[in-house]
């Protein structure tokens, strides 16, 4: 199997203390960030077995629910929402994907009763608020780093546990399209496929599984282009309604169609979660660091996708934002 052995010795140390902690605790709650993504569902399954194959507790918890795209991963039956969680205390949290406790939601409010929280996360941003905490930016996704406790355990990978690590890198790689697609990424999928992951099946669930709600709200955001600074910025936005109606709508990657548009260098798409309240994510193509514009509208990210949650109506969200913007492009 694939090793990244590029990593700082000390923090090499750090991912040996959890495996130890994986050894010597008896209860675990598994969590990650809200608006769960392939990458933190891989996450949080991944791990959920490899604590599992030592005859450990384990509870998964997010804030809200699976996306439908991602019920094809066997486990996510195993997964409860905060609302469905039992009284229940972990010796120790596991947070995953998450650059912060605020991004794990309500299922924060938990967290504090486990007497160690562990972080295993890829995004630069991460503010350091485990017991212990390993970062690695330079891993395509968190899913990478939880392969690694594999090795480290010395565990057999089996099918299931292939396909997330598998799943988790295809999504956060964007097909292997993104700048953070790297060797290691590229190697670690090929020896996913040689544990009998599809590549095929995967594009099939991921890609062509569609709801006719969600290419209708495609087709309302995209009426909605606008472009500015030159072409340089471009952005749309999906307005409250199709969201407040129950709809099956799966905007994950709706801000992507705009990285085809040419000579643009940052995108961004807002999401209307709740009335006068917008869900950011900005992508960039080259040299605008968006982790950056992100953080100064209180959220974060990665160098070229981040994103960030901003209150009021359209026309101030989007002014707001582009005045950040107007300093980088």
């Amino acid at each position: 199997m694939y090793y990244n052995n590029q990593i700082n010795k000390e923090e090499n140390k750090k991912l040996y203390k959890i495996a130890d902690i994986i050894k010597e605790k008896d209860n675990f709650l598994i969590t990650a960030h809200v608006n769960s993504d392939g990458d933190s569902i891989s996450s949080i399954l991944l791990l959920n077995d490899i604590v599992k194959q030592f005859g450990k507790r384990a509870v998964i918890c997010i804030d809200d629910k699976v996306p439908e795209k991602f019920d094809f991963l066997p486990g996510t039956g195993d997964i409860v929402t905060f609302d469905e969680l039992k009284p229940f205390t972990p010796d120790v949290t596991v947070v995953l994907d998450a650059s912060n406790l605020h991004r794990t939601g309500r299922v924060q409010s938990i967290i504090s009763r486990s007497e160690t929280v562990l972080s295993i996360d890829h995004h630069g941003s991460n503010d350091g608020f485990g017991t212990i905490n390993f970062v690695d930016s330079n891993a395509s996704s968190t899913v990478e780093i939880v392969y690694r406790l594999i090795n480290i355990l010395g565990i057999n990978i089996t099918k299931e546990m292939a396909l997330y690590v598998y799943n988790g890198i295809v999504c956060d790689t964007g097909s292997f399209s993104f700048p953070n697609t790297t060797e290691a990424s590229l190697a670690i999928c090929a020896d996913m496929v040689h544990f009998g992951v599809e590549p095929g099946f995967v594009a099939k669930n991921l890609y062509q599984r569609s709801s006719p709600d969600t290419l209708r709200a495609l087709a309302a955001s995209l009426s909605t282009l606008e472009f500015y600074f030159n072409g340089k910025v471009g952005c749309m936005y999906l307005a409250n309604g199709f969201v407040s109606k129950g709809n099956n709508v799966d905007t994950e990657g709706f801000v992507d169609y705009l990285l085809s548009v040419e000579g643009t260098e940052v995108e961004f798409f807002m999401i209307e979660e709740n009335p006068g309240y917008f869900r950011v994510s900005l992508r960039s193509k080259e040299y605008v660091d968006v982790n950056k514009v992100a953080g100064a509208l209180g959220g974060g990210g990665h160098p070229r996708a981040a994103g960030c949650r901003i209150s009021g109506n359209v026309d101030d969200v989007k002014e707001e934002i582009l005045n950040i913007l107007k300093s980088y492009v």
